[in-house]
């Protein structure tokens, strides 16, 4: 499935956290990232807690923005509204390529709660639960 990110998110470089949208259905979504060593969420040659974090959060803004596409309809824009469970296993370093997990467990009115995992060559790097608020 090759796309054009910014088609289906609202940020723009140089806050775009996603390359690739790789799978993606109204209820999951996987997205790769290649961290490269001009990302603003590199320290010391490795990605961010931050950067993880908005990472699983951009995969899920781009699941709504693919489905909001294929029906032809406005995407609605997102805010992390609560980060929950936060596990981090370890950062992943500049020139490596992640890969993204995000599945829809529970919707309630304008808050879409997700769990999200973000991968490297099939190791977990961070999990967590986070609540994304949708502004109507």
């Amino acid at each position: 499935m090759k796309t054009v990110i910014t088609d289906y998110i609202p940020q723009r470089p140089p806050m775009v956290m996603v390359d690739e949208l790789i799978r993606c259905d109204h209820e999951r979504a996987v997205s790769s990232l290649q961290i490269r060593a001009e990302n603003i969420f590199v320290e010391n040659k490795k990605f961010t807690e931050a950067g993880l974090i908005e990472n699983m959060a951009q995969t899920a803004a781009a699941m709504v923005g693919y489905d909001c596409a294929s029906r032809n309809v406005p995407v609605p824009v997102g805010f992390i509204a609560a980060v929950k469970n936060l596990a981090i296993e370890s950062m992943p370093d500049v020139a490596s390529t992640i890969q993204t997990s995000v599945i829809v467990t529970n919707q309630v009115m304008n808050v879409t709660i997700i769990e999200g995992r973000v991968e490297q060559m099939g190791k977990s790097l961070c999990t967590c639960e986070m609540k994304i608020l949708i502004q109507k």
